[in-house]
């Protein structure tokens, strides 16, 4: 009798070891043989995924700006840096006309009173006063008025006053020059602070568009003085008397304001600030 071990076909090894194997055994066999399938489904449900979601996202918040065309919104920043310090730097500048209306509408010097020689501190101290608490108004206004209303009326605000002013060039003080330095410490606590509520909405509204126009608002605010200074210096130069030189340089100063005014009224309209 031969006792020999019977000769098995391949097919049927491999049929023995798959009956004697374990259903998770021949998964994580099925697994080991394909490694590649513990990356393929999630991998295919991420390309299917991703583009839907990241192309949303592209699209709503990385859209491009139109461009700024001819520099319009940065010449309006740059014009309202001037507004805002416009208040303080003619009132300073005009240092004759003060001399000239406190000294009783005369060219002398007034030495009856110290009016006129220590008027830059008062003017320094009533400008700086309503400046801080302006400022506090200001960031309780935030959220309760729109910075348009905000701007626009501190910029109605200050015209008025300026043409005020420009109307009290002609009127002769004489008579009454402590009432008239009065009226005028008051009208310089009101344009100041109309003037820092104007400068801190206008920095808020700034803040919405790139830094170049920050740039340009605080530029503006540099030119300020200097635009101030020649506007004096060309008064005085084709002017005949103080008063006349005076009444050219506020008037200087109204239209200026009106500028901003309506280049504000504008800006809204341009795609460029939408």
């Amino acid at each position: 009798m031969n006792l020999s071990p019977v000769a098995l076909q391949p097919w049927e090894i491999r049929m023995e070891v798959v009956a004697v194997s374990s259903p998770g055994e021949s998964q994580s066999q099925e697994e080991m043989e394909t490694p590649d399938s513990l990356h393929r489904a999630p991998s295919s449900q991420t390309e299917e995924e991703e583009p839907l979601i990241f192309q949303t996202l592209v699209k709503s918040r990385f859209r491009q700006a139109p461009p700024d065309r001819f520099n319009a919104v940065y010449m309006i920043f740059f014009f309202l840096g001037i507004g805002s310090l416009l208040p303080w730097n003619f009132f300073c500048t005009a240092k004759q006309y003060w001399l000239y209306k406190l000294s009783n509408g005369t060219d002398r010097s007034p030495q009856q009173n110290d009016l006129g020689n220590y008027f830059e501190s008062y003017l320094s101290l009533a400008s700086t006063v309503p400046s801080v608490l302006c400022l506090v108004v200001n960031y309780l206004l935030v959220n309760k008025i729109s910075a348009k209303v905000r701007v626009l009326s501190s910029l109605s605000v200050m015209l008025i006053i300026f043409c005020a002013t420009t109307i009290l060039v002609k009127v002769d003080t004489a008579s009454w020059t402590y009432g008239f330095f009065g009226l005028t410490m008051v009208c310089v606590v009101i344009v100041s602070g109309a003037s820092n509520m104007l400068l801190g909405s206008v920095f808020g509204e700034v803040g919405r568009f790139p830094m170049r126009n920050s740039q340009a608002l605080i530029s503006g605010q540099a030119m300020g003085g200097t635009f101030s200074a020649v506007a004096s210096v060309v008064d005085l130069a084709t002017a005949c008397s103080i008063s006349d030189s005076a009444l050219a340089y506020f008037l200087t100063a109204d239209i200026f304001l009106v500028v901003c005014v309506v280049l504000y009224l504008i800006l809204p309209s341009i795609p460029y600030s939408r």
